[in-house]
């Protein structure tokens, strides 16, 4: 396993989805001309049912970088935005994502070992999402992992749940950025989440004004790593259970090198039968999971 020590550890918000209602219709490149003069910069701006002419008075804005982590920078923006084109109601977040790099500091096995972090993000991941999947560019369609025999290679992006989905994650090794390539120095191992919907509701992010001093360890239920256990620890000496447990991870293909969605279909009932949230064939890498919780916790906007 691949410790993290010589891994800088950092979370921020990769990008924040804002709707904005305006008290009268307009057309969005006004909107987005409006906000690049308000220092927002030029951001890409969707109407919402706009009606004849490209009117509307909802509009989704994207923002991105630095105005995506600086709470205080984006709610001045929208103040200038808003002297011109006055909000019926406060501005309210639709979706968000948020990221956290692992940047190798050292210079040997720098390349290799953010490969095989990669790897471990990929196989460790425990979510609620569906169609695990990689993209492979070289067939030009997605290699679904829910099938018996598919293994995860970290040099391809690997996603759980879709994009109209509350939750979804994308783990991959990060070579470029908007496009344009990064330096080799920059190459880092990446997990996100996006949240939308209820999610949002639940980890109480409604109104933007809500990022102001907000704990983003709340969202650290979402950013789950495990590891299976043993099978001879998890037997407890048994070698009848033992046996058991080897053939039945052996029959469902339950293995890491697939992703943990693997071992939804063993270890997922108690005793009394009932449905566990997690297979009792896995437990917490608290290694991962210290460390994104510790980025989570320095994340401030």
């Amino acid at each position: 396993m691949d410790h993290l020590q010589n891994f800088r550890r950092k979370a921020y918000v990769d990008w924040l989805d804002v709707r904005l209602r305006t008290t009268r219709p307009t057309q969005f490149q006004h909107v987005r001309s409006a906000l690049d003069a308000a220092g927002a910069g030029k951001l890409h701006v969707t109407p919402i049912e706009p009606g004849p002419g490209g009117v509307a008075d909802t509009f989704v804005v994207r923002v991105t970088d630095h105005l995506a982590n600086d709470y205080a920078a984006l709610s001045e923006a929208l103040a200038e935005f808003a002297a011109q084109y006055p909000l019926a109601h406060a501005a309210e977040i639709v979706a968000i994502e948020v990221a956290c790099d692992f940047l190798h500091t050292g210079e040997v096995e720098r390349d290799g070992s953010t490969i095989e972090l990669t790897r471990r993000l990929q196989s460790s991941l425990l979510t609620d999402g569906g169609r695990p999947r990689q993209f492979d560019p070289a067939a030009r369609k997605n290699r679904f992992m829910d099938a018996h025999g598919e293994r995860l290679d970290p040099l391809l992006n690997y996603r759980e749940g879709n994009k109209w989905d509350d939750v979804s994650w994308h783990v991959y090794w990060k070579r470029t950025d908007c496009g344009q390539p990064l330096s080799s120095n920059e190459w880092r191992a990446r997990v996100e989440v996006t949240l939308k919907g209820d999610a949002l509701r639940d980890v109480g992010l409604v109104k933007l004004a809500d990022l102001d001093g907000y704990k983003f360890t709340n969202l650290a239920r979402f950013f789950r790593f495990r590891t299976p256990i043993d099978p001879e620890t998890q037997a407890k000496g048994d070698r009848f259970k033992l046996a058991a447990i080897t053939i039945n991870r052996r029959m469902n293909d339950a293995t890491p090198a697939r992703g943990l969605h693997s071992f939804r279909s063993i270890g997922q009932r108690d005793r009394w039968r009932k449905l566990r949230r997690e297979s009792s064939h896995l437990q917490a890498d608290n290694e991962l999971q210290d460390a994104i919780k510790d980025a989570l916790r320095r994340l401030n906007i």
